[in-house]
């Protein structure tokens, strides 16, 4: 099945609203340049893209994305002052050793039998976002769906490398399936989801409940995957989606070093010249070579290439070469080819026991490519899979309608939650 929400970017009836969300859309990306803005009109990137050649990602680099991550340590942790619905209560609990909030709708409590829950992985990179940033997302999907929500407050890179973010996020999801009649929630009813790098982490961990399922049939499978935006392989950074996209939001140099954080390569980040021009993959391994498959741009549906594509190989200088020494690549290779890290790696056997999936993209983003690989993968599979690819937007697109809930965002996150709300 294929679902998708096809409309113009609209914004809401409220002014004050209208000029602030317009903001992220095209007063940033005009280096904050203040405009005003008529209701009902479009903030397409499309369009703005004609007259402005660099965007937020000149903001990026001055922010210090071109530098150590360590100079933003957890790491731009600013909540806007929105108040919280009053049909919710928030409550802070520890799971796992991890500090973890759990989001229960009023009308939840009445429930006479146990009912789903979400389970939600902020993204950030594996290096910023926090329960803090994420509460308006987090209760906007406790109050859209009527479930209960929970989420880690998992550690992040650079400091707390892979495995650690995810460890910290597997280990509160099995530690609340244990516990979860005391909330009145069904183990078997859970929903995990994410966004960006949290899309990474709730689909790596379905794949790790799957392969943990074969050993112990007794242990609960998810009951839905949701993956918003998520960002799913490192072995190719030459799609589509990352040519079309690098003048909105992120340089070419970002999504490269999240990985070096994550993989504890902080020290190295001189590599991420190298790893946006796949330098970082060995070719001459048959086993690299088989995974690449995977992720081939030739796997991209046409639509997606309408806006450019180039599909030649780098070249790169001796001192470049010198750089990949065998520890690097092998290094590389045990991250890129790890489920835990690379989700998009896992085997067909695998895929083919996902639960019911849904996958939204943003066709201004950089990593729309990774969620429409998996999508034509899952469908390929005969797997209940829907598809929700959002024409006119980029990345990070549900934080803005958590907190915009009238504008066109806002519509969006509404439509996301009720593919979850309608599966139960």
């Amino acid at each position: 099945m294929y679902f998708c929400k096809c409309r113009p970017i609209r914004l809401c009836d409220n002014e004050m609203e209208n000029h602030i969300f317009c903001r992220d859309l095209r007063d940033v990306e005009a280096k904050f340049h203040c405009i005003s803005v008529q209701r009902s009109s479009w903030c397409a990137p499309s369009i703005v893209a004609q007259t402005q050649p660099v965007f937020v990602a000149d903001v990026t680099d001055w922010l210090g994305y071109q530098n150590r991550w360590w100079f933003y340590p957890g790491n731009l942790d600013i909540a806007l002052p929105v108040g919280l619905p009053p049909d919710i209560t928030v409550e802070y609990v520890e799971l796992a050793g991890i500090n973890t909030v759990i989001i229960t709708p009023k009308a939840f409590k009445s429930r006479t039998s146990p009912g789903p829950a979400l389970v939600f992985y902020h993204g950030g990179g594996w290096v910023f976002g926090s329960l803090r940033t994420y509460m308006e997302i987090l209760a906007m999907a406790a109050e859209e769906t009527g479930f209960v929500v929970i989420s880690p407050e998992y550690r992040r890179a650079p400091q707390f490398p892979f495995p650690i973010p995810y460890e910290d996020c597997l280990n509160v999801t099995l530690n609340f399936m244990k516990i979860s009649e005391k909330f009145n929630v069904d183990p078997n009813k859970l929903v995990l989801i994410g966004d960006s790098a949290g899309g990474n982490l709730a689909m790596s961990i379905t794949v790790t409940l799957i392969e943990m399922n074969k050993e112990d049939p007794t242990l609960p499978l998810p009951a839905m995957t949701t993956l918003i935006y998520p960002v799913l392989q490192m072995i190719n950074f030459r799609l589509p989606s990352y040519q079309q996209n690098l003048q909105f939001l992120f340089p070419k140099l970002v999504a490269p070093k999240f990985w070096l954080a994550y993989i504890g390569y902080n020290d190295k980040l001189d590599l991420s010249h190298i790893i946006a021009e796949n330098g970082h993959v060995n070719y001459k391994n048959e086993t690299v070579q088989s995974f690449k498959a995977l992720v081939n741009a030739d796997l991209v549906p046409e639509r997606y290439k309408s806006r450019g594509y180039n599909n030649t190989m780098a070249t790169f200088t001796e001192d470049e070469k010198a750089m990949l020494t065998d520890e690097v690549f092998s290094h590389f290779e045990r991250h890129y080819l790890d489920v835990r890290v690379a989700p998009l790696m896992a085997s067909d056997e695998i895929l083919a026991k996902m639960p019911r999936t849904h996958i939204l993209v943003c066709e201004y983003d950089t990593l729309r490519d990774d969620g429409v690989l998996l999508f034509e993968r899952l469908k390929k599979l005969n797997k209940d899979v829907t598809f929700q690819h959002l024409p006119d937007t980029l990345h990070g697109s549900v934080s803005l309608g958590a907190v915009f809930k009238g504008s066109h965002y806002g519509q969006q996150n509404r439509d996301l939650f009720k593919v979850v709300r309608d599966n139960f």
